[in-house]
């Protein structure tokens, strides 16, 4: 009977331990013209078929419909990159053909009231853990952009860091499929 029940419970914990694993979760933080904190459980990860010059990118989105803030990271390719670290490039022209770069974009704020919008100049992504539904990692961004405040004025900086675990999402891929 010990056994038994010593039995079920260690399965239990097994099982609860991997449901907490499993839940996608991100956090940010923004230092500069933007100072703020999020986090939340809207972390997740696409491809885009036939998005750049007909090659495919995998998009990883942390906060998307976040009232703190969203950050939205790219990678060329049709699946996770490797384990590693990647720059950032500010550039959306050399996205499409290097697979071993980063393009970010930050939006502070929500998407009712944003705060601003900043274009990731330089920094780096590092892929933790990667497999076709899952992808762990940290990042530090310097970027530029505008505040809602002063749209005309595109010299304003900000740093964002953070940290994600991010769950697969097929739903991207699905819709382009149907166009």
């Amino acid at each position: 009977m010990y056994f038994r029940t010593a039995t079920l419970g260690t399965l239990a914990a097994a099982a609860v331990a991997l449901a907490w694993r499993s839940a996608p979760t991100y956090t940010l933080q923004s230092t500069g013209a933007v100072t703020l904190h999020a986090n939340g459980s809207e972390a997740r990860f696409g491809v885009v078929p036939q998005a750049v010059r007909g090659r495919p990118i995998l998009i990883v989105s942390l906060g998307a419909a976040a009232s703190a803030g969203a950050l939205q990271l790219t990678v060329a390719g049709d699946r996770p990159p490797a384990a590693g670290r990647y720059p950032i490039l500010s550039s959306w022209d050399e996205l499409a053909t290097d697979p071993t770069s980063f393009h970010a974009s930050f939006m502070p704020g929500s998407v009712e009231r944003p705060l601003g919008w900043y274009h990731g100049e330089s920094g780096w992504v590092t892929i933790t853990e990667t497999g076709p539904d899952r992808m762990s990692g940290t990042f530090e961004v310097r970027a530029r952009g505008f505040t809602a405040a002063d749209p005309l004025d595109e010299e304003q900086w900000v740093t964002v860091r953070g940290s994600f675990d991010a769950a697969g999402d097929s739903t991207v891929a699905s819709i382009t499929a149907i166009r």
